[in-house]
Order: C-alpha cells, then structure tokens, then sequence
C-alpha cells in the first residue's frame, strides 16, 4: 500500500483528537491575540499619559516641551522671589509690636481711659501716642522713637508701652528665624 493510504486511513482513524488538537491551538492563538490587545491598550494609555496628552509628538517634541516648562516655572520662581524680596522691604516697616498701657492719669476720673501706646517697625522706629483723658479735656500726644529710644522725655508709662512693643518686636524675629 502507498504511503498517502497509510497517511489517509491514519487521518481518518485520529479525525477527532486532531480536530481537538486543531481547536486547542485555535482557543491558545485567541487567548494570545486578546493578550496583546489588552496589553497594547495598556501600553497606549502609558503613552498617552507619558506624551501628557498632545497629540502627534514625539519623544523630542516631549523632551523640548519639558525643558519649556522647566525654563517657564524657573521665571516664575524667580518673579515670586522679586515680589517676596519687596514685600520683605515693606514690611520693615510695616507696624511689627505694640505695646499699650492704659491708666488713671487724674485723680477725679473713676475709669482707666487715659492710655499710652507705642508702635513700631522691625527697625525699631516709630511713635508713642499718649491720650490723657480727664472729666474736663482730653489731650494727646505724640512722641517719635528711633532704634528703639525716644527723642522726647517720657513718663513711666510710655516707657512701659515702649518696652512692651520692643519685647513683641524682638518676639517677631524669633518666630522669623525659627522658620
């Protein structure tokens, strides 16, 4: 007998194990073809993500963009250290302690309504205003402090007040230098 008999009656006598054989390999080659879709999709969402989302660049084009917006966020960084640098000027000297006493200053008054308060900048300048409130008038004053001394005489309260602001001004810069 020929060798394609043979070959035939074999075929004919294992058709179902080959037609198992044949679905086997079929039912692995779409579980492969699935495989890789998911794992394309996966990896176009990577992509499109890594490519922060515009369309039609490549990885040059990605590479410049980055270095754009390195170079943009430095000009900002520096534009907020300016304004911060001028603010920091401002505030010297803006009103940074307070120091306020308040007193009886005449004998015939029954309230402690006459005051003295000292205002001044991280410098240690500014101004003690002393109101004196008596039943008949009412008088203030204002006196200038510059480094933290006064270029006038001052009573005991104004000098308390004075002390008072210059405690909250050095507790200012203590609070600064922690930071």
């Amino acid at each position: 007998m020929p060798s394609w008999e043979l070959m035939g009656e074999w075929l004919e006598q294992n058709a179902g194990i080959l037609w198992l054989a044949m679905g086997g390999v079929v039912l692995i080659c779409i579980a492969l073809a699935a495989a890789s879709l998911a794992l394309g999709l996966a990896l176009k969402k990577r992509y499109y993500k890594f490519m922060m989302g515009l369309d039609g660049l490549d990885l040059e084009g990605l590479l410049s963009r980055h270095g754009e917006l390195i170079e943009e966020g430095q000009r900002w960084q520096q534009q907020a250290v300016q304004r911060l640098d001028e603010i920091e000027k401002k505030l010297q000297l803006a009103v940074a302690g307070v120091g306020m006493v308040r007193y009886n200053a005449f004998q015939d008054t029954g309230s402690d309504l006459s005051f003295s308060m000292a205002l001044l900048d991280r410098n240690l300048d500014g101004v003690i205003v002393t109101s004196l409130y008596g039943r008949e008038e009412c008088r203030s004053y204002g006196k200038i402090v510059k480094k933290g001394q006064p270029l006038h005489y001052l009573s005991e309260e104004e000098k308390q007040a004075l002390e008072e602001a210059k405690r909250r001004v050095e507790e200012g810069k203590a609070r600064r230098r922690k930071r």
